[in-house]
């Protein structure tokens, strides 16, 4: 199978271009952390995880500071349909890597373990933590506020009245266009703003605040439950692998 390999590297904060690739995109970060925009929605990408993009997608990537990581740009029809990031396993993750460093030296090589990784992202979860864009205009304005301010503390019923809709079909249509409901929403636009706050080197005590936790520690739980560390290990900076 052919394929493309580039390693990126930014010493500080990126805000690249709305763009879409003619092949599929598939991209690690082995530091720092990102927020993956396209129009199916927004994802944080910490270090660890891999982003699939199919092909001519239009997304955007933000860095939050300094990141490293591998892009494989390659057509693979039994990858998702729709942009996703993945929960990749140390296995998948070093495979990649491998793939860089073999590149075209050994081509039989290279689409042996390109096969394998491929056979290991077709069984990886994808991430839960994204912020779906719903396509009604009036359920547009209310998330893209939200977004913008994720403290608002206005309720269901502020919304529904603010939008002109009954509040048993705000629900009903908010769930059938994103998947989650206004609370689970909310919820992770919450903790998307806190990851990009941390990732700007904001304390953890200011990020909790900022989007409307009260409590540190139940900002702490919720965090962990979303990315699988505390807030104050979010996004380390070590050493890229890819990088010679």
């Amino acid at each position: 199978m052919p394929i493309e390999i580039r390693r990126f590297h930014h010493d500080g904060r990126f805000d690249g271009p709305i763009h879409a690739h003619e092949r599929g995109q598939l991209f690690a970060l082995h530091r720092g952390l990102a927020l993956i925009r396209s129009g199916a929605g927004d994802w944080i990408m910490p270090s660890g995880r891999l982003c699939w993009m199919p092909a001519g997608v239009p997304h955007g990537v933000l860095t939050l500071g300094p990141v490293a990581g591998l892009s494989l740009y390659l057509d693979a029809a039994d990858l998702p349909p729709r942009p996703a990031v993945l929960r990749a396993p140390a296995l998948a993750l070093s495979l990649l890597a491998r793939i860089g460093e073999v590149e075209g030296d050994d081509p039989g090589r290279r689409d042996r373990l390109l096969a394998v990784l491929l056979d290991e992202l077709r069984a990886t979860p994808e991430e839960s933590l994204r912020l779906p864009t719903p396509r009604d205009p009036r359920l547009c304005r209310m998330t893209a506020a939200l977004a913008a301010d994720p403290a608002d503390p206005r309720r269901l019923d502020d919304w529904a009245a603010a939008l002109g809709l009954p509040k048993r079909t705000l629900v009903r249509r908010f769930k059938a266009e994103t998947g989650l409901s206004f609370v689970q929403w909310r919820h992770h636009a919450r903790l998307i703003r806190a990851a990009a706050l941390l990732g700007d080197g904001v304390s953890v005590t200011e990020a909790a605040l900022a989007v409307g936790y009260d409590s540190v520690s139940a900002f702490i739980t919720r965090f962990r439950a979303g990315f699988g560390v505390t807030p104050g290990r979010f996004a380390p900076i070590g050493p890229d692998p890819c990088r010679k």
